[in-house]
């Protein structure tokens, strides 16, 4: 990793990074000798020795032949054969011990070289300041030495699961062993050999699985060794780079010679450029002209299908490309904003170049994903064209057609590896920079980069950018599906729920006005008006919401993981809300029950005040207002006294005493009624004798009101009753009162005691 690392690398740093690399792989004992070591511990040269014997006896029995047998001589020669290939398989596995043993010998003798002796060290300088550029090459080995680590952790991981596998392969074959020698104790003479034979091949098996698992052991007791050797190292290097970053400046000589790296760089890429674009035009130029000759047969199809797909790849290369030269003019600015972090006097300069290194980062790190489909994409198709070329019949214009359309892909897929590679280089060190400029470090003598002021509007950015969790969303790019990962801030949550809450302002404003102008201008009734500006406002609710989501980029599938819980949740605990919700909505659109009427429900009457989604608010007539769930209206039997017509029926029940004048009375009730001016005149009131009470002569009368503002109907009721006990008592006529009549019958004797006080 160390090596592929440093030839990424220019100039004397890729000859610095080799250097120190080759000094340090020796120093782990990477180079490990076939030869014995010549101070070796007695553990290690006693192990050694067994090998040894082991290696010799091994040898010894592959000279050897197989025990008599009397069997036919095909199955003798099977029996070798295999024989042969246990014993080979053998010596190898203990040649292969001998040499790790060696190999581990060395690296324990070996010691390592001081830090100061490895020439990225020494290319940093004894005396402040330090150069930025060396410093980076200090780093850059660093990192890779990093990678190392890493690759020896996993590889310690998979050797551990390879163990385990050896294990239960020598348990196996310890079990086969010891059937094999119980076989052979109770075999017949005739079948001795066999037994023999079988008892040999699992003792040749439990011998190598014994020699692998002992090769095991010292591969991991080799990765354990490498990588104290690692873990020293990286702890000296990690000591010496926190004493030279705060130290360490860029000139304006290191910034021309970085310029100066990049304009080669670039003319390198402008004639690639050059080559793909006249490729591509030969291309274009061949596929015009078969075009033009319309051609047709199997060769000119399949040269048609190789220019379609030598085009794409050539746009594809090509794009590749200039993302390349676009990332040279991204690092180019970006160390010139490094300069002006290291030597700029003005710190609101310095802090907008901060604010633009984290930016280009911050760039880089999101279109990592995208970078990554891309290559997955490009390398399936090489594996496709692979296989392709492996199913062809053998035609040598086919053949070499597809071999192109496969070096085509390779380049692509090349093109884009160098992107991503270039790409992730410069994430790291711009990731790297900001790090050192955050913690106050990179700017020679000064304590701080950024004054306390700064400090703190740092912290509050670190806390408005800090990431909630993050949403994957699924698009699709050049017929492949590509997942984009974004994050829910906090920052971004509190501006959607500023933007929201600003918005639901303006059109809750914006909606009133429109029901006065509804009302005003097109003469619709109130109710009417303000269902209007209800449902004007969910709609302008829903698309706020829309639009909140798509500018603060939270797709909506960031509540889809909420359907699952939620649906079981809100379904029982808002059935009764929705319940309601449902029935507003009916109630909303039917009309049934509207601002204004007077409805009787549940023991409950009085005037409609307003209609809502969830309830709907009723004023009795003593001034107490009840809210009425919806769902009541469509559940019950409701009683609209308004629903068609404002006017109503009242009956009175009058009794008059027996001997009076039905006629009479009829008339001043009919004129009583008559009179009121609230009483309607159509329907005329009436007046019917309605039944010859026990006390008194029943006579009803009926009249219709209109109801509507200042009409009460028990109003208009007592006031006909006023008027009514007035002329009855001009024109003589009572109302009786309830009485009864006793008759004694004296038919019969009675007989009669008085009771009075005892006598003595």
């Amino acid at each position: 990793m160390t090596f592929g690392l440093c030839r990424q690398l220019k100039d004397y740093r890729r000859f610095i990074c080799l250097a120190s690399a080759i000094l340090l792989t020796v120093g782990q004992g990477s180079w490990a000798s076939t030869e014995p070591a010549l101070a070796v511990s007695s553990q290690l040269a006693d192990e050694r020795s067994q090998a040894k014997d082991k290696l010799n006896e091994t040898r010894r029995l592959r000279q050897t032949g197989l025990p008599t047998d009397t069997t036919g001589g095909d199955l003798l020669s099977l029996r070798a054969a295999d024989r042969q290939r246990l014993l080979d398989r053998l010596a190898f596995l203990q040649g292969e011990r001998i040499k790790r043993l060696d190999e581990l010998a060395v690296l324990q003798n070996t010691p390592t070289p001081p830090l100061s002796s490895l020439p990225v060290v020494q290319a940093v300088g004894d005396a402040p300041p330090y150069s930025a550029l060396a410093v980076d090459a200090l780093r850059d080995v660093y990192d890779g030495l990093q990678e190392n680590l890493r690759g020896i952790d996993s590889g310690l991981s998979a050797r551990e699961l390879e163990k385990q596998n050896l294990l239960d392969q020598l348990r196996q074959t310890e079990e086969s062993e010891r059937l094999a020698k119980d076989r052979a104790a109770t075999e017949k003479s005739s079948e001795s050999a066999a037994a023999l034979w079988e008892q040999e091949q699992a003792s040749l098996r439990k011998r190598a699985a014994e020699a692998a698992l002992a090769l095991l052991d010292i591969d991991v007791e080799k990765l354990k060794l490498q990588r104290r050797a690692l873990d020293q190292r990286l702890s000296e290097m990690r000591e010496l780079i926190g004493q030279l970053l705060p130290q360490q400046q860029l000139t304006a000589s290191d910034l021309d010679a970085m310029k100066s790296r990049v304009v080669a760089q670039q003319r390198q890429l402008e004639e690639e450029i050059a080559r793909v674009k006249a490729r591509q035009h030969k291309h274009q130029s061949e596929h015009e002209t078969l075009s033009r000759r319309l051609s047709s047969g199997a060769a000119a199809s399949a040269r048609m299908l190789f220019l379609d797909q030598a085009l794409k790849t050539d746009s594809v290369v090509l794009e590749g490309l200039l993302g390349l030269e676009m990332l040279l003019a991204v690092s180019n600015d970006a160390w010139q904003k490094r300069l002006v972090l290291f030597s700029g006097k003005d710190a609101e300069e310095r802090r907008l170049a901060l604010a633009s290194l984290e930016k280009l980062q911050h760039g880089l790190v999101s279109r990592k994903g995208l970078s990554k489909a891309q290559l997955a994409g490009f390398e399936l198709a090489i594996r496709d064209q692979e296989n392709r070329l492996l199913n062809l019949p053998p035609a040598p214009e086919v053949q070499v057609q597809e071999t192109e359309i496969l070096a085509l892909l390779r380049e692509q897929a090349k093109t884009h590896e160098r992107l991503e590679l270039a790409a992730d280089r410069l994430e790291r060190q711009l990731k790297r920079w900001l790090a050192d400029f955050r913690s106050g470090q990179g700017d020679g003598p000064k304590s701080s980069l950024l004054p306390a002021p700064d400090d703190l509007h740092r912290l509050f950015l670190t806390f408005w950018h800090y990431e909630l969790f993050a949403v994957e969303d699924i698009s699709e790019v050049d017929g492949r599906k590509v997942v984009v990962s974004y994050g829910v801030t906090i920052g971004k949550s509190i501006g959607a729920l500023m933007v929201f809450i600003l918005g639901y302002w303006f059109f809750s404003r914006l909606a009133r006005w429109f029901q006065q102008i509804l009302i005003r201008r097109f003469g619709i009734n109130d109710q009417l008006a303000s269902v209007i500006r209800r449902w004007l406002m969910i709609v302008l609710a829903f698309g706020l919401i829309i639009f909140i989501l798509n500018l603060a980029r939270i797709p909506l599938t960031v509540f889809a993981f909420m359907g699952g819980a939620l649906a079981i949740g809100l379904g029982f605990g808002t059935q009764t809300i929705i319940r309601n919700f449902i029935s507003g909505i009916i109630i909303l659109f039917e009309r049934k029950i509207r601002v204004g009427d007077i409805i009787e429900l549940a023991g409950i009457t009085g005037h409609v005040t307003a209609v809502d989604l969830r309830a709907t608010t009723v004023r009795g007539f003593d001034g107490v207002e009840a809210l009425i769930p919806n769902s009541s209206f469509l559940e019950s039997q409701v009683v609209n006294w308004t629903y068609s017509n404002p006017q109503i029926r009242r009956e009175l029940r009058i009794g008059v005493a027996y001997g009076s004048n039905s006629r009479v009375t009829e008339a001043l009730l009919i004129q009583a009624a008559t009179d009121h001016p609230k009483v309607l005149k159509t329907p005329i009131p009436e007046v019917y004798f309605e039944d010859f009470a026990d006390n008194a002569l029943l006579m009803v009368l009926i009249y219709w009101v209109e109801l509507g503002a200042g009409t009460v109907a028990r109003r208009v009721d007592s006031d006909i009753r006023h008027v009514i006990y007035e002329r009855l008592a001009e024109a003589g006529i009572n109302i009786p009162f309830p009485q009864r009549d006793v008759h004694i019958d004296l038919a019969q004797p009675m007989p009669v005691r008085v009771v009075g006080a005892e006598t003595t």
